[in-house]
């Protein structure tokens, strides 16, 4: 994935990531993928030279995991690949199709993303602010959610590949 490799990559050689980077790459990706918010948060303040616990750590648990339920955060900042095109330039050059939710070049974060809506519908379904995205996937035919959540779990199961 062009996105993770460059925030990640960038990360590593600069001690720095933009709010977008954190956000809506790396701390997606990891919500989306299920990663543990202690993981995330040692990550996080390991990895760049102006994370200070008290901003870093409420930051990482409330915006980018959710991981207070609700509490700061009125909702998960999640997505799927749109933001991600609509926002920078990687997918211009990224092996995946931004468009695509299923098949050998879906974006890992299309299915990932349907997948972590279905998996949180309890909890996020009555939040107003998750409204829409719910209704998007009620409309979604039985067949196609079922491809859509079957290649989540193959990204899921082989992470590292992506």
């Amino acid at each position: 994935m062009n996105c993770l490799r460059s925030a990640i990559g960038q990360s590593l050689a600069y001690a720095y990531a933009h709010h977008i980077q954190r956000l809506m790459i790396t701390g997606n990706f990891a919500l989306l993928a299920g990663v543990h918010p202690d993981a995330v948060d040692e990550w996080y303040l390991g990895i760049y030279i102006d994370a200070i616990q008290w901003v870093e750590l409420p930051n990482t648990r409330t915006m980018s995991q959710y991981a207070d339920g609700g509490r700061v955060a009125t909702k998960p900042y999640i997505s799927s690949t749109r933001y991600i095109h609509s926002m920078s330039d990687y997918c211009a050059t990224c092996g995946y199709d931004w468009k695509q939710r299923y098949g050998r070049q879906a974006c890992p974060f299309n299915s990932l993303y349907w997948d972590f809506l279905e998996r949180h519908r309890r909890r996020l379904q009555p939040n107003p602010r998750m409204g829409i995205m719910y209704r998007t996937w009620d409309r979604t035919s039985g067949r196609e959610k079922r491809k859509i959540l079957n290649q989540a779990a193959a990204y899921k199961k082989d992470l590292d590949r992506l």
